[in-house]
């Protein structure tokens, strides 16, 4: 636990700030009072896969609002300190039953992590591992470019990421937990999860911060 002194210091110098709205808050408040309403739930979403792996991604928010306000800053605005938060939240809404070896990320390419300076979606699985007391392993890598997704149709989002993604070695015969930061459609993580499984991995279980709302219909 952080010394009180300490803590006036840090919350002098380097305030922290609430991760849905912005404001400022006291060192170990978690949220500003407007945002408390804002409770992680744990929901599932079917994903696309055949042959084996988890048929579903766990997530505890639904993108939009305040929500999809806080994790369009920590991807587009510079932002990077509202992963840990996230992450910290969904390790602790995972079911006791989810028992994985390791936990791994959605991979970016190094050209985009290059210009963002980071990968959110690894920030958030190494804040959700340390949570969890479990090593954080980078088991994925983009073996070819592909188009952004979020500005693809469904259909086309599939198609996008077939073949992009690649397992290391070190995928062999673990239990893992791959973290992204949105599910849309679950093709990323249903691809990144067949090429796992391809490696040799033991099983893959995904887990993303928000899901997208479903469309009206």
């Amino acid at each position: 636990m952080m010394h009180p002194e300490w803590s006036f210091l840090a919350d002098l110098f380097f305030p922290p700030c609430c991760p849905f709205c912005g404001k400022v808050i006291r060192h170990g408040e978690g949220t500003c009072p407007s945002c408390a309403d804002l409770q992680p739930k744990l929901m599932k979403k079917a994903l696309p896969l055949k042959n084996g792996g988890a048929p579903f991604c766990y997530a505890i928010y639904v993108y939009q609002g305040r929500v999809r306000d806080a994790i369009l800053r920590m991807k587009f605005a510079d932002e990077p300190s509202v992963a840990p938060f996230f992450g910290r939240k969904l390790a602790q809404q995972l079911p006791t039953e989810v028992q994985p070896d390791v936990v791994t990320a959605v991979p970016m390419s190094r050209l985009h992590k290059r210009k963002r300076g980071y990968n959110q979606s690894e920030r958030i699985a190494r804040a959700a591992a340390a949570e969890l007391g479990l090593p954080y392993r980078t088991l994925l890598y983009k073996a070819k470019k592909n188009r952004t997704q979020h500005r693809l149709s469904a259909v086309e989002r599939f198609r996008n990421v077939q073949g992009v993604f690649a397992a290391k070695p070190a995928a062999k015969q673990k239990r893992i937990l791959l973290i992204d930061d949105i599910a849309t459609t679950g093709a990323t993580l249903a691809e990144c999860t067949r090429v796992l499984l391809r490696e040799g991995a033991q099983s893959v279980l995904c887990a993303a911060v928000a899901l997208a709302p479903e469309p009206d219909r």
